[in-house]
């Protein structure tokens, strides 16, 4: 009987011993749940998952903050760029625009054709949040208005030089509270006039 014993044992593989070795080592590890732990230790281990728990909420709040941050600075800058390039696409048309109507006042100038610019006039300002339109020539006179109250003006009193002494077709947002399209109107050695269209600034 023993001899088989010892047969028995010498039989055992090495990975049956390091098992019952490691098995015999952690053996309090299996009596843990079962085991009544003092008070203070108890609170401590609540204490702990309470920690950790508020550790968690307050990481998880921090990674949606700076994920709202973030979000809102890129809306910030997609909306920056949209207006940025609807204001640029907006500057090309009014450019193109006061282009055409510089050559068509010019050609109607030069034939001293002035009841004809005076209807060209009173058809733009006709156009969607256009207010007013003036031609002022190149010495401060006010030769058309479609704001008939300002026909006893001078040019000078409605825009300033600076204004009035532009050479090339200029959109300026706020003169006055009032967004302006200054369009020159060239001769053919200088400028002749200026027309200036207002625009009712839009609400926010």
């Amino acid at each position: 009987m023993t001899a088989n014993n010892k047969q028995n044992q010498s039989q055992q593989s090495p990975v049956d011993n390091l098992f019952s070795q490691l098995s015999a080592k952690f053996e309090w590890l299996v009596k843990v749940p079962t085991m009544q732990l003092p008070g203070k230790y108890a609170v401590i281990l609540v204490g702990v998952i309470v920690v950790i728990f508020a550790w968690k909420i307050i990481a998880v709040n921090k990674a949606e903050s700076d994920m709202a941050k973030k979000l809102e600075h890129e809306r910030v800058l997609i909306t920056q760029q949209a207006r940025e390039y609807a204001d640029h696409q907006y500057i090309k048309e009014e450019e193109r625009f006061g282009q055409i109507l510089s050559w068509a006042v010019r050609g109607e100038l030069i034939r001293n054709n002035i009841d004809q610019i005076d209807q060209y006039l009173s058809e733009i300002v006709k156009m969607k949040d256009t207010e007013r339109v003036v031609l002022i020539n190149d010495d401060g006179k006010l030769l058309v208005s479609t704001d008939k109250r300002l026909e006893e003006a001078n040019g000078t009193e409605l825009f300033p030089r600076e204004i009035l002494n532009l050479q090339k077709i200029t959109v300026r947002s706020d003169v006055d509270g009032k967004k302006i399209l200054v369009v020159p109107v060239m001769g053919l050695n200088k400028k002749i006039a200026t027309v200036i269209v207002s625009y009712k600034q839009q609400k926010l």
